[in-house]
């Protein structure tokens, strides 16, 4: 008797988990078209949060698949320094995922972070230089860091 209780509380237990699942991918789904926004205001605030979110490797799994890596690279031209910060931020985080650090080199990241470089903004720049770095644990984009000057000849 106790041991049929138990299987169907399992049951129940193993559907809410299915249920739970779906829906956390539900809600990062979003999160991540919510980067397709033309409002600098959406685009800084789901920046910081995919920065934050970011920090869990099963998330970035998800977040990975989910297309956020070219969407966060695309809105690297951009000169408005809240969305600097939050963007170069939330890319150091996702270079945690395997394939993301050359991802973002061959999505045309590189280039952009290095002019951030140039700002005023200290924040900006503390961000940065953590994207760069993690960026810099893939060979091909010290090349490509080289090639856009982030290291000044003198």
């Amino acid at each position: 008797m106790q041991e049929g209780k138990l299987n169907k509380r399992i049951k129940l237990q193993d559907r809410d988990a299915g249920e739970m699942v779906l829906f956390l991918i539900g809600g990062l789904e979003l999160i991540v078209n919510l980067l397709k926004s033309t409002n600098n205001e959406v685009l800084t605030s789901i920046g910081a949060v995919v920065s934050k979110l970011a920090k869990d490797k099963e998330i970035l799994g998800v977040l990975t698949d989910l297309g956020v890596v070219p969407l966060l690279a695309e809105l690297t031209n951009t000169t408005d320094n809240r969305l600097r910060c939050n963007l170069a931020e939330a890319i150091g985080h996702c270079c945690m995922w395997s394939t993301n650090r050359a991802s973002f080199g061959e999505f045309g990241a590189i280039g952009h972070l290095v002019r951030y470089l140039k700002s005023k903004d200290r924040s900006v720049l503390l961000s940065t230089a953590m994207a760069l770095y993690q960026l810099s644990k893939e060979p091909n984009n010290i090349i490509t860091m080289h090639e856009e000057g982030v290291v000044q000849v003198s």
